[in-house]
């Protein structure tokens, strides 16, 4: 009977902590505390399951998905870019939709992500030099920072983890797996539009693209 009630006392324990819990494993693996489950649901899920009979973790198998995730995916993100790269933009045309898409009533211009569409100047450069004060605490080299640092500054942002993947795809505009300091602000910038309310694009605006690299454009 001692054995029943100190299993209950724990399972009640790590009930009442698991917003503690959830903080130490989002500080340890920089996971956004948008991917996690609603709390309260889970208290009230955890609260009805008996623990004993949830099976042990296997590292093995820990160690497999993180591979597939710092790897594989990446790998398939790069496919699925030169997939993207060579299908034909499918626009709707004609009848009510006749021009609707052009000019300053096209849904979205100048909100959000069309912030900026007809200015000359960069609309990410008036939040730069915040941005540019985060950057170079992130350790770059060579003027440019990895995912694994731009990364602990994002989740900050508390967005889920699949947004701040394509916030990424959208800011590493040359690919090449690194953020310089435009690329960083304009991932900021992103991440605000989407806090804001905002969609983010299917694909980089050309008002958005940083100065230096137009070029490539």
């Amino acid at each position: 009977m001692p054995n029943v009630f100190g299993k209950e006392s724990k399972k009640k324990e790590l009930v009442n902590n698991l917003g503690e819990i959830y903080q130490k494993i989002e500080r340890e693996h920089q996971i956004s505390p948008g991917d996690f489950p609603n709390l309260r649901k889970m208290q009230e899920l955890l609260q009805t399951q008996d623990f004993s009979k949830f099976q042990a973790l296997k590292p093995k198998l820990l160690d497999t998905v993180d591979d597939m995730l710092a790897n594989d995916i990446a790998r398939l993100m790069v496919m699925v870019r030169q997939e993207e790269s060579l299908m034909p933009a499918q626009v709707v045309k004609g009848g009510a939709f006749d021009g609707t898409m052009n000019g300053p009533f096209g849904h979205g211009y100048g909100e959000g992500a069309g912030e900026g569409i007809e200015d000359v100047e960069w609309v990410v450069g008036k939040d730069k030099p915040t941005y540019d004060e985060i950057f170079y605490t992130l350790s770059p080299v060579n003027g440019k920072i990895t995912g694994a640092n731009a990364k602990k500054e994002m989740v900050k942002s508390k967005l889920p983890n699949t947004v701040l993947g394509k916030i990424w795809k959208l800011a590493d505009v040359d690919r090449d797996g690194l953020l310089d300091d435009e690329e960083f602000a304009l991932a900021n910038h992103l991440i605000k539009v989407k806090l804001e309310g905002h969609e983010l694009p299917a694909d980089l605006p050309p008002h958005l693209v940083p100065p230096s690299k137009r070029r490539h454009e």
